[in-house]
C-alpha cells in the first residue's frame, strides 16, 4: 500500500470519528453518563457534548502521526514513514472505536435499570481492542528501520542496524503473542482480574523486549572484529 493511501486512511478515520460522533450526539439525551467507577456504576452525569473529546483526540493524534510521517519522508526514511503511518492508523482507529463505544453506551443508559457488570464489558472491549492493536503493530515492527521515534528503542537496539533488526523482529513476534493473550484474557477473565492480568502480560512483554535487545547487543559485541 502506498504512503498516500495510508495517509488517506488516517484522514478518513478522523473524518469518520467527527461525523459519526456528531450523529450519535444528535441521538443522545441532553445528559449522559460521563464517568464510571470500578463497579461499572455511573458516578457522574454530564452534557452529551462531552463526547466531542473523543473525535478531537482522534484528530490531534492523526495530525501528529501525519506530521511525523512527513518528517520521516523529508529525511528519506521510507521504512520509518510507513511504520509511522501504520501506527497512526492503529492508534486513531482504536481511539475512534473507544469513542463510539462509550458514546453508544451513554445513549443506551437507563438510570432505572440495575447495573449489570458494566465495567466488565468496558474492560473486555478495551482489552480486545488493545490486543488487536498489538497484533497489528507486531506485524509492522520488523519492517521499521532504525529511527529516533518508533520501535523497540533501547540504547542497545540503537547501537547498530543488525541489533535493531533482531530487536524489532523479537518485539514484533512477542507483541503478536502478547496481543493474542490479551484478547483471550479479556474474553475469559472478568473485572479487575482482567486489568491485573493485562498489566502483568504487558509488563512481561516490555521486560523481555528490553532483555532481548541487550542480549543481541552483547552477542554482536562478542563477535570477533574483522
Amino acid at each position: 500500500m502506498t504512503m498516500k493511501k495510508l495517509e488517506k486512511i488516517i484522514c478518513a478515520i478522523m473524518l469518520l470519528s467527527l461525523v459519526g460522533t456528531a450523529a450519535l450526539i444528535a441521538l443522545s439525551p441532553e445528559t449522559v453518563p460521563a464517568h464510571y467507577n470500578f463497579a461499572g456504576e455511573v458516578d457522574r452525569m454530564g452534557s452529551r457534548y462531552e463526547a466531542l473529546v473523543w473525535p478531537i483526540f482522534v484528530v490531534v493524534m492523526g495530525l501528529f502521526f501525519l506530521a511525523v510521517a512527513r518528517y520521516c519522508r523529508k529525511k528519506g526514511e521510507t521504512g520509518s514513514e510507513k511504520f509511522t503511518l501504520y501506527t497512526g492508523i492503529c492508534i486513531t482507529l482504536f481511539e475512534a472505536a473507544l469513542g463510539f463505544y462509550f458514546t453508544c453506551k451513554g445513549i443506551l443508559y437507563d438510570p432505572a435499570a440495575v447495573p449489570q457488570a458494566g465495567m466488565d464489558q468496558s474492560m473486555q472491549f478495551v482489552g480486545v481492542a488493545i490486543g488487536v492493536l498489538l497484533v497489528v503493530l507486531g506485524n509492522v515492527m520488523p519492517k521499521a528501520r532504525r529511527n529516533a521515534l518508533f520501535g523497540l528503542r533501547t540504547k542497545w537496539s540503537m547501537a547498530s542496524d543488525s541489533v535493531w533488526q533482531r530487536s524489532q523482529r523479537f518485539g514484533g513476534i512477542s507483541g503478536v503473542v502478547c496481543g493474542l493473550a490479551m484478547i483471550v484474557l479479556s474474553i475469559f477473565v472478568p473485572g479487575m482480574w482482567n486489568l491485573l492480568a493485562m498489566t502483568a502480560v504487558t509488563a512481561l512483554w516490555v521486560v523481555l523486549c528490553v532483555a532481548a535487545s541487550y542480549r543481541f547487543y552483547r552477542q554482536e559485541q562478542s563477535r570477533p572484529q574483522s
